[in-house]
């Protein structure tokens, strides 16, 4: 989960919901949104689907809807500048990627979707075998995808606003007579979307993306050897990064006291600023490193977030409403595991604890309410069923009792966002 999504609405002081009541009984809010889930169903033919909870903090509507009739493989998510949820996806027949984002509420609060944008593929590729995307430091769009043939990373995204001479006639006040004026103005680029680039290098096989604090792309990449997988960042060296000369290339980050990865590294800010990473490295156990400084090119040594007493398969991590870093991780035997970080700067930790048993194996996110409490999706890849469960209270080191299901087969991958435009917002 991105930071700058997060502070895209500010905490709102003395707000609660419902109906902006100031009684501190009811549930206070971080940002007016909704928890929704975009997944391709084989249940549908491959169609892209969604459900959400029907308000912020309300129950989930149990019912998944296809956004079209067309048929997808790979997907991604994220968020527009103005909080409409938004997708990638490449499609199953002759392979193209497709943006899709929300349209405005239909009577009721209906959800609609705007029709796709056909970003073609870049020239010589067949195929993408994954697509991450984020919001840049300008609020524009980037979506990356990885070459499984080569495993080059490639980028498109939404063209910046173009500045524009205008000449104006103006009457100073005062004045009768009107004066010309040269003025610079921002308009539409003509052309909405860049063209596919690729970043130097390959062998990359899986991306997790992750934004700096100051809004810079970072992307945190593992390679196709299976047996010793490395770990790789790249990130943007300026804020408007328009071309592959402003990236950073790709830089190794494990070593001998990390191990190579043993699962996909999930990546997240800390309240200072940071980004920290974290994986399954040697031992079979949750490793972390750290940006240091923060927003820098230079990284801290490996550390130990605490141990467990079995073997770990994967991990995820977000920050709870305090702006605290979580971490959820999954045993051999499907155990569930949290971990809380009580301060950055000193690297406390409350250490590993048992919370609950996962429902099967497969695509673990975690993602927060709009009240702060955190919520953790689990796919299990046999059965393409989908469940979640929910942080007890905010800030807690509880979390309830049991999954709930969300989708019971057809789950062929999924995404997590929040819509910053819930029904009846604006």
């Amino acid at each position: 989960m991105s930071s700058a999504e997060r502070t895209e609405i500010a905490i709102q002081d003395e707000a609660f919901l419902p109906d902006g009541e100031t009684d501190h009984t009811e549930t206070p809010f971080a940002e007016l949104s909704r928890l929704m889930v975009v997944a391709i169903d084989s249940g549908q033919a491959d169609k892209l689907v969604w459900t959400a909870q029907t308000g912020p903090n309300a129950p989930w509507s149990g019912t998944w809807t296809a956004i079209s009739d067309t048929a997808y493989l790979v997907m991604a998510t994220g968020v527009t500048t103005d909080g409409r949820v938004a997708i990638a996806a490449q499609t199953a027949t002759d392979p193209a990627v497709h943006y899709i984002d929300e349209a405005p509420q239909g009577p009721g609060g209906a959800e609609r979707w705007n029709a796709a944008v056909d970003l073609g593929l870049p020239d010589g590729v067949d195929g993408l075998v994954q697509l991450v995307m984020t919001r840049d430091a300008g609020g524009r769009i980037e979506i990356f995808g990885v070459d499984g043939t080569t495993g080059t990373v490639w980028f498109i995204y939404q063209n910046p606003d173009r500045i524009v001479d205008k000449t104006e006639q103006i009457t100073p006040p005062g004045q009768s007579e009107p004066v010309t004026v040269h003025v610079k103005v921002p308009e539409p680029p003509e052309q909405p979307w860049s063209a596919w680039q690729a970043l130097t290098g390959d062998g990359i096989g899986r991306l997790t993306i992750v934004n700096n604090a100051d809004g810079r792309i970072m992307l945190v990449a593992t390679g196709t050897n299976p047996d010793a997988t490395p770990v790789y960042v790249n990130q943007q060296m300026r804020p408007v990064a328009l071309t592959a000369a402003q990236w950073s290339g790709w830089t190794r980050i494990d070593d001998a006291a990390s191990g190579t990865a043993g699962s996909q590294p999930a990546a997240v800010l800390d309240r200072e600023g940071a980004v920290n990473i974290f994986m399954v490295g040697d031992l079979a156990q949750v490793v972390q490193i750290r940006q240091d400084p923060p927003g820098g090119k230079e990284w801290s040594a490996w550390a130990r977030p605490g141990m467990t007493r079995t073997v770990m398969f994967n991990v995820t991590a977000a920050f709870d409403g305090n702006g605290l870093l979580v971490l959820a991780g999954i045993g051999e035997h499907g155990e569930l595991f949290t971990n809380l970080q009580v301060d950055a700067l000193r690297q406390q930790w409350l250490g590993w604890q048992q919370v609950g048993k996962v429902p099967g194996f497969g695509l673990f996110m975690m993602d927060y309410n709009a009240d702060g409490r955190l919520a953790l999706f689990q796919s299990d890849s046999r059965a393409r069923s989908l469940s979640f469960v929910d942080q007890y209270t905010v800030d807690s080191t509880s979390w309830n009792a049991a999954f709930t299901q969300l989708a019971a087969e057809g789950i062929v991958t999924y995404g997590v966002v929040r819509d910053l435009t819930p029904p009846g917002a604006g």
